[in-house]
Parts: structure tokens; sequence; C-alpha cells
């Protein structure tokens, strides 16, 4: 799914007609008659209604009819009460309304569903991709439109940030690598006015940790639920069944929907490991509950190792640096696999982690409600090792804004990986690679600095939902990437985690009853009692998989240090390949070490991945055309 959003504008016009169209070209048009909506996308992706002067129009995946959303619309006051509206809309999807001229468009809090946004002359352009308005631009710039200088070339100062690990801060990690192309926060909504004037607007703070655990547990379990059932009532669906909490979560319900559901596990290197054994026994107490489906172990001398390197450019995102790199080639095998047994859509567990796992900062937002459960809780993190007692004591004690954050935060951007990664005062506090060049640490200190000079506002004044809200985020990408991956072997990669309505009700449970011991995730263990066996739900024991890291850069580390011959990041002037290159093929004792890589591969693959015709600018980014199943005769979708 791709598309781009235009404003009711006489200029508009010409821009739209740079487009090319194909027969699986799509239209959604403004009350005027001009284009709004223009790209691809499957019948099932979108759901419209339309009721005199008022439009409204969800694109990705939900179980609302329009007739549904018709009755909804029904309702709106003005363009303002789409917040409201978005609760009775289970699934992850971009909503986009219009009232007479007026316009609203917004993706998801997670980001999976991201709008970006370029100018061309006094017009913003709105599209779900960056890599289409960036090759909007070059078609503009060719007929002699007006746009921003270098619109739609590679930026090298947000590549710099994008070699921060584990991750850039928040403002800096909203930065697209293509020039003049910005991503709408997620918080925030796109409107045009009556004259096609655009702003942003926030529209959505995290609710308060208030909620205690009982009524929370009620609504974690109906809101994933409705999450589930959106993408298991029609389609095949294939999922992940890894022996975890999360993933077992999402396959007991879908299996209680009475979907036909595939499950896949993947194999361990490591014979300590011991997912297998918890995924078969999940596989076996799931086969009690469906009507239907089977469970594939997917063996690891079967499929690609980690960091295989992308074979073809499909198998990297053309929007950006892939997050999932070093597991790229697995899940492009996964996706051809749960094809063959009729899969299109392929459920994770991703957002589980972020959403339900007690995150260190989260101990500073709990000391000022509750300093001894804080304490306890520290206490306990000392006792298993997981911090040392200075870093411990800055977490509890921390009273800096975000501002005054990020700005401290520059001064330790320094070259090599850091062992302690959880943050202490707001997020992650990353570093740069040890073979970053000079000049990029330098360029990112300065990025910091604007950034904090900019008096940016965090997701939450309290720490612990600023975090929460930022991790979704940061899986958001990830998930993006995958799906970019997945979709192009007709497979979608979906995350009911990170629905906007389980990210508001993990967030409303209050921050003791997150933080209770003796319990892991102990909010979705109330929430999956009675639909997840009790003895996938205590489980103890959570999987490694270093094996799987260090077999990877074993077998490929030939194809990897030859990546340091003609690197286009030591082209931009970003890395020294002579201090990666040791990296690459000298034995790392400790797998922290290699945290860095992963961006920088990433980044990397990316630059690769673009046309030599056009260094360091991509040709026009545009979805192949549909499947034949998905053509469509004429280019007006149903109900528009």
């Amino acid at each position: 799914m791709d598309f781009l959003v235009f404003p009711d504008h006489p200029a508009a016009d010409r821009l739209a007609a740079r487009l090319p169209r194909t027969p699986a070209t799509r239209t959604v048009p403004h009350l005027s008659g001009r284009p709004w909506i223009v790209g691809h996308w499957r019948r099932e992706e979108l759901v419209t209604a339309r009721i005199g002067p008022r439009c409204a129009v969800l694109l990705g995946t939900t179980s609302a009819t329009s007739s549904e959303l018709a009755r909804l619309l029904r309702r709106l006051r003005s363009l303002d009460d789409l917040c409201d509206l978005r609760h009775e809309l289970p699934g992850s999807f971009f909503l986009l309304a219009y009232m007479g001229p007026r316009v609203r468009c917004q993706g998801t809090l997670s980001t999976v569903r991201r709008l970006h946004r370029t100018c061309f002359g006094g017009v913003t352009v709105l599209g779900s991709r960056p890599q289409d308005l960036a090759a909007l631009a070059r078609e503009a710039t060719a007929a002699g439109l007006p746009g921003a200088p270098g619109t739609g070339t590679v930026d090298e100062e947000a590549l710099a940030a994008r070699l921060l690990a584990p991750a850039a801060p928040l403002p800096l990690a909203l930065r697209t690598p293509w020039r003049s192309i910005h991503a709408v926060p997620p918080d925030h909504c796109a409107t045009y006015d009556a004259h096609g004037v655009h702003r942003e607007v926030r529209w959505w703070r995290p609710p308060e940790p208030d909620v205690p655990l009982p009524d929370a547990a009620e609504a974690v379990r109906e809101t994933l639920g409705a999450a589930v059932h959106a993408r298991t009532r029609s389609a095949a669906v294939s999922a992940d069944l890894s022996g975890g909490m999360d993933s077992a979560s999402l396959c007991f319900l879908a299996a209680r929907g009475g979907a036909g559901l595939v499950t896949t596990a993947w194999e361990s290197r490591d014979p300590a490991n011991d997912d297998p054994l918890w995924s078969a026994h999940s596989a076996y107490r799931l086969g009690r509950v469906r009507q239907e489906g089977r469970h594939l172990s997917l063996p690891y001398t079967d499929a690609p190792t980690w960091y295989t390197p992308p074979a073809h450019p499909s198998h990297t995102d053309p929007a950006g640096p892939l997050t999932a790199v070093r597991e790229a080639a697995r899940l492009v095998h996964q996706a051809q696999l749960v094809a063959r047994y009729g899969s299109r859509l392929h459920l994770s567990g991703v957002g589980g982690d972020e959403l339900f796992d007690l995150r260190a900062v989260a101990l500073n937002s709990l000391a000022r409600s509750d300093f001894r459960a804080a304490a306890r809780q520290a206490r306990r993190a000392l006792r298993l090792g997981h911090r040392t007692l200075p870093a411990t004591l800055r977490t509890l004690l921390g009273g800096r804004s975000y501002p005054r954050w990020l700005a401290a935060g520059a001064d330790r951007i320094t070259p090599g990986a850091r062992h302690e990664t959880t943050g202490a005062d707001w997020e992650c506090v990353p570093a740069m690679p040890s073979w970053a060049h000079p000049d990029a640490v330098a360029t990112v200190r300065r990025l910091l600095r604007e950034a904090a000079a900019a008096d940016p506002e965090p997701f939450a004044a309290l720490r612990a939902q600023h975090e929460a809200v930022r991790a979704a985020v940061r899986a958001g990408e990830l998930v993006r990437g995958i799906d970019a991956l997945t979709s192009a072997h007709g497979v979608a990669y979906e995350t009911p985690f990170l629905d906007d309505a389980v990210i508001e009700a993990a967030l409303a449970v209050r921050l003791d009853d997150r933080a209770r011991t003796g319990c892991y995730k102990p909010v979705l263990a109330a929430a999956m009692r009675d639909i997840v066996p009790g003895t996938v739900l205590g489980r103890g024991t959570k999987g490694e998989h270093s094996a799987e890291v260090y077999t990877g850069l074993r077998r490929h580390r030939r194809a990897l240090s030859a990546l340091c011959e003609d690197s286009r990041l030591a082209a931009l002037g970003l890395i020294r390949p002579e201090a990666l290159r040791p990296v690459l093929t000298s034995l790392q004792p400790h797998t922290e070490a290699l945290r860095p890589l992963d961006p920088t591969l990433a980044a990397e693959y990316w630059l690769r991945s673009l046309p030599e015709a056009l260094p360091g600018t991509p040709s026009y980014g545009s979805v192949p055309a549909p499947a034949a199943g998905d053509r469509i005769s004429a280019p007006a979708p149903e109900g528009a």
C-alpha cells in the first residue's frame, strides 16, 4: 500500500499530473473533483464513507465496514471529533477525512502507519512513504515546478544520526534519510484549511497511569482481542509462536476466534535455548483449541543465517535503512514459506516487550508516587546484575528536563559501544560506533544541540509514559521495514500490540501494578488469564540468540568485510573502513560490542540499493503493480 495526499488547491493539479499512472492506480477525489488520495492498495485495505460534504477514509487493516464508518461520520461535529471516533475502529490504519474544504490526516501512534510531508512552492503534499515524495520532487524539478533545493536526495546528516546505537533520541529518530522530507510526529495530525494551507496539530497525549490492574487487564484483553480479530476475520493467517508470552497471546486469541492459523517457530542453534521447548508446548495446547491449521518448526539448517547480505534490492526497504537488517533474509524466507500455505498476513508479537516489560526509566516515575516500590525494584535489578549502583541512583533521582537531557547527551556522544544502554534519565544513552568518522561524530553532536535548543516536548511529562511511547515508535519503524520485505512476497506483517487502542490501554495501568514483583509482564499475564495456559504465562526463562549472531558473522565474514573496500558510507565521510574491518573479521567476546554493527550495515545496504545512475539519489519509489487478482479496471475505488 502506498499513497500521496494532495490539498484541494489549483496548484496541486500540476503536481498530481506528474505521477505515473497504471491500471492499478486508484484515486479518491476531493469534493471539488480534484485528486485527494492517489496510490495503490488492495480492495480490502480501503474503507470509505461519504455523506454529503463529508468523507472519511481508512487505509490499512481494520474490521470496520463502510456502513459502520458512515454511522460514525454522521456523529462528527468537527474534524477534531476524529480523536474520539478512533476508539471505535479496531485495527491499524491511516485515518483521512474531510468536511467540505477542510481536511485532516493522521497515522498511528506507533508509526506503523506514518505520514510524511514535503513542500512544493507553498503547496504541502503528504505521503505514506518518503521515497514516493522524493520521487515526486524529482519529477517536479524536471518539469520546472518549484520546490526546496535538493528535495529527494540523500540526507547525509540524517544518515550520520542513524549510526547511533542502540537508537537515536526521539527528535533525530523521526528524521527521514531524504532531504526536505519530514515525518509527521506520531502524536500529531496533518490538516489543510479551506485554502489548502497545511498545519500540524498535536492531538494525543498519553493517559494518566491511574487504572488499577483488574480494570486495566480487562481493557487490554478487549483491545488486544479486537486487534487480533481485525486481522483474522477473513484472510488466511500465519503467526509467530516463539514460546514467549507475546506471541502465545496473539495465537490463542486468534484460535478463540476460529481463525485457520499456521504457526511458526525457529529452531535454535543453541541447545541451551529453551524457546523451542516452550513453542512446542504452546503449539500442543493450541492444537486443542483451534479448529484447523498447523504448526511449522523451522529448522535453522534450511534457512538463511543472520547477517546474510541482501541478494536483491527488494530485500531492503526503499524508505530508509532497515532496522531488522540482521534477520532480513530469514524474514523473507519465512514469508515465502507461509505464503505457500496460503497465508496473506503474518502476526508478530512485536510491541509486547515495549508495552508490558518494565523498563528501567519507569523507576524514576514510580519513585514520584511510591518511592518504596521503586526502591524494591531497584534493589532487585542490582541483585540480578542488570544495572550498576550509580546508574540506578541516577534513574531514581534524576530530574533534568527533556531538552536539558538532550543537550547533555550531545557531550556524551563518543565513539565506542557502551555496556550500559538502559535509560538513566529519559531514553537509552546512545553511542556512535568506534568506526564512525570524527566528522560524523561532530555532526551528530551538533544535531543534538540544535534539537535541544528547539525546546522539544516529550511524549509525556512522566518518563515512564514517554519511554513506553518512544519504544513503540521504535518498534513501529522495525515493523514498517519488515512489512516492506514480506509484502513483496504477498504476506503483510502485522503487529496487534502496536494498535493505538492497545497502546492506550497499556499506558493507563497504574505504575505500581506494572512493576509488581514475582511475575513477568504482570499486566499482560492478568489480561490473558483463562485464554493462554497458565504454564505459558508462568514461564520464567527467556531465550538468548548469541549463537545466531556469531554463526551469521562467521559465515558471512568475507562478504561483510568486502563492504569496507568500497563503502558508500565511507564515500560520504561517515565511517572509517579501516576501523570497521577488524570488528568484522575478529572474534568478539561479547555480543554487546556488536550492537553498533546493525545500524551501520543497514545504512550501507540501503545506500547500495540506490541506482548507480543517480549516486545518492534513488529513482522513483513506486510500489510494483499489484498481482493480476488485485488489479481493477477503473481508477476510482469502491465507495469513493
